[in-house]
């Protein structure tokens, strides 16, 4: 399949080679937002062979280039807006030739006619050639994973009415508010994906004593509204795929679905990493800072960025740790085998610490020596840390009771005698302490209160910790009886190692449990329920009636299947629709790895995304906080304060107008594309 990533990058190039000024040579203008979404699809390399000699940002000071054109991307927002008519306002005249404006998603009406006053008054309009709604508003992480990069999203969703006073007509509104800013983002991946799809929702059970917020519904019903405004001002979407498809399904989940996979060590390789060791998640990847040996036997600081760019990487990050060494030294012995040069004479690796000696006696191959480096260093500190933390044994006891039986199919006893011992424990950090004692609740059919209480006063943990355990109610996890258990035993057999494995093997007993989100060949109705019956595919669209010509948005035309590879042999085509599935409150690696697995299994497209990708420890802390107030919003683009363009005058109350909310960005689908 391809990838979301590969369609936003198709998106944009075809865009900036879309603007073809008589002087060849353009510019590109983004502002903060804009250009992270650019930055997360696109390299700087891919942009500027697009004959572009400069990338700025529209919030920053900026040489003027008054005789070339400029492609600005940019977010709908007033704050954006007016620093564009500052552009073409100052009084030694437009900092560009001209502009051609594309807003990554919708135009809010308010912001639309604010903009066209202003421009108007400036007597800037003149400079605009054209102005497009992209409906891009999201952050590709990978392949097939998209983001809205807001993780303050899961406290305003899930958080205590009540906090600080609350009341509660102005939760209900927040959440709302909330729920009309994902719809909008979920449309964006939807155009980008050229789908009008079918929209299922999670409809859980009513279980008496436990809060259901019904998100999945409420957000169904807003993104359907989206697509149906859409379609109505752009008749001609979605357009025809090649090879004919029926209609995609979106798959509309929240994070009480599953409470019970965030708490879990997962041992495969990328969610180690982002578990285990110290990372800075980005838009571009994980980033991990790290120590190697150069050939002169010193150590030298590296830093590197897991993504889809490194083969490596994406060949290995689903395997489980034991096949992903196994899989390092095979594709290193290829690599050496290929290169005959590389080895210098030497014979295949067969361990890590071969592999390591290996690399530092390379003297050519950089960039694969690099890559081969880090990721038997960052392997090695993954088996150090579960071997420090003890992990096999948490990591036993943790897939127990998240299966509900052991590795032989034996009921589970004793769970607190088993827990005790762990919590004792002063080498077991508090997260690790609280993340049992949650999972625990989320798995017991019945809690008693005693039983918590021997487990607290063993465990000992902080406030943060303790709130966590407090608010795991306000995901819908009953603290005198849980909602019911949450995914499966995987199918998967156990895999036997032989006498000759080597310690740092990993038994497949620690990765039974299978996520919730990983949906099966059929789907429960009851559970999933469509929004809407579908209509017949030959009633979506009368062929034969002309339709109007109107200016129409461009949308990435769905013919990525007849990309070629290799000798020009095109890919197997997919076996069915595809399908999008967004879970609101955080998505874990794991449920990130099952996507991709269900892809593979049935041939599909499936593409999953969510308000941000959560680790378990990150998750504990988002937890302690849902009896709080939220954090205030982050502005990406920072408040328009005045002009950057220092010769230009200052704002006066008779040109600013009717003050708008900052960052304002709602109902859009202006018929304003092409010539203004």
């Amino acid at each position: 399949m391809i990838g979301v990533d590969e369609i936003l990058k198709i998106r944009f190039l075809e865009l900036i080679k879309s603007v073809q000024p008589a002087g060849r040579w353009k510019l590109v203008i983004t502002d903060s937002l804009s250009a992270k979404i650019l930055n997360s699809a696109c390299k700087m390399y891919d942009i500027l062979e697009e004959n572009v000699t400069l990338v700025a940002n529209i919030e920053k000071p900026r040489q003027a280039y008054p005789s070339v054109e400029a492609v600005y991307i940019l977010t709908p927002c007033i704050e954006s807006c007016t620093r564009l008519v500052d552009d073409f306002s100052r009084q030694e005249g437009p900092m560009y030739a001209a502009a051609h404006v594309h807003f990554i998603n919708g135009l809010d009406n308010t912001v639309f006619s604010d903009f066209t006053r202003r421009l108007k008054a400036k007597g800037a309009d003149q400079y605009i050639l054209n102005l497009k709604e992209m409906y891009v508003d999201f952050i590709v992480r990978e392949q097939a994973v998209y983001s809205l990069d807001d993780e303050r999203k899961f406290n305003t969703l899930f958080g205590n009415e009540s906090a600080a006073g609350g009341s509660r007509n102005s939760s209900t509104n927040n959440v709302e508010s909330e729920l009309e800013d994902i719809a909008k983002q979920v449309l964006c991946m939807c155009v980008t994906l050229g789908e009008n799809p079918l929209i299922r929702y999670h409809r859980p059970l009513d279980v008496q004593g436990t809060i259901n917020r019904n998100i999945p519904w409420h957000l169904a019903k807003l993104v359907q509204a989206e697509l149906d405004n859409f379609c109505k001002v752009n008749p001609e979407y979605p357009p025809p795929r090649d090879p004919p498809l029926p209609r995609g399904t979106l798959i509309l989940l929240d994070r009480t679905i599953d409470p019970i996979s965030p708490f879990l060590h997962e041992f495969t390789y990328q969610a180690m990493i982002a578990d285990l060791l110290d990372t800075e998640d980005t838009p571009a990847g994980i980033k991990y800072s790290y120590e190697y040996t150069q050939e002169d036997g010193t150590t030298k600081g590296q830093e590197i960025t897991l993504n889809d760019q490194d083969s490596v990487y994406s060949s290995i990050r689903h395997m489980h740790i034991t096949s992903t060494t196994e899989k390092l030294i095979e594709n290193f012995n290829a690599f050496a085998s290929e290169n005959k040069g590389a080895s210098g004479g030497k014979n295949s690796v067969v361990s890590l610490n071969d592999m390591k000696q290996m690399i530092a006696d390379l003297p050519h191959f950089q960039e694969m020596k690099t890559k081969f480096s880090a990721h038997m260093t960052i392997a090695s500190e993954c088996m150090s840390e579960f071997n420090k933390q003890n992990l096999e044994t948490i990591g036993l006891l943790e897939q127990n009771m998240a299966c509900g039986e052991t590795p032989d199919g034996n009921e589970v006893k004793n769970l607190i005698e088993e827990l005790t011992p762990i919590l004792d424990d002063p080498y077991t950090s508090e997260k690790i302490k609280a993340r049992l004692i949650l999972l625990w609740i989320a798995t017991s059919d019945t809690v008693n209160t005693e039983d918590l209480d021997r487990l607290l006063s063993h465990a000992r943990l902080d406030q943060e910790c303790k709130d966590a355990i407090e608010n795991i109610g306000l995901l819908g996890v009953q603290l005198s009886k849980s909602a019911n258990k949450q995914g499966e035993k995987t199918k998967k057999n156990k895999k036997k190692h032989d006498s000759s494995a080597t310690q740092q093997e990993v038994p497949f007993d620690l990765s039974r449990y299978v996520p919730i989100g990983h949906i099966k060949e059929t789907i429960d109705q009851s559970l999933f329920p469509l929004l809407r019956v579908a209509e017949p595919e030959n009633l979506r669209r009368d062929s034969t009636h002309a339709l109007k010509q109107v200016p129409q948005l461009r949308v990435y035309k769905t013919q990525w299947h007849k990309k070629s590879t290799g000798n020009n042999a095109g890919p197997k085509p997919p076996s069915g629709p595809p399908i999008i599935l967004f879970i609101a409150g955080g998505m874990t690696y794991a449920e990130i790895r099952s996507a991709y697995e269900l892809s593979e299994t049935f041939n599909r497209e499936v593409y999953i995304g969510s308000t941000h990708i959560i680790t378990p420890d990150q998750f504990v802390a988002d937890l302690s906080g849902l009896d709080k107030t939220p954090p205030p919003a982050k502005n990406v683009v920072p408040p328009y304060t005045t002009s950057i363009h220092t010769s230009a005058p200052p704002r006066t109350s008779s040109s600013t107008g009717t003050p708008i909310p900052p960052n304002s960005a709602k109902a859009g689908g202006h018929k304003i594309l092409g010539k203004w």
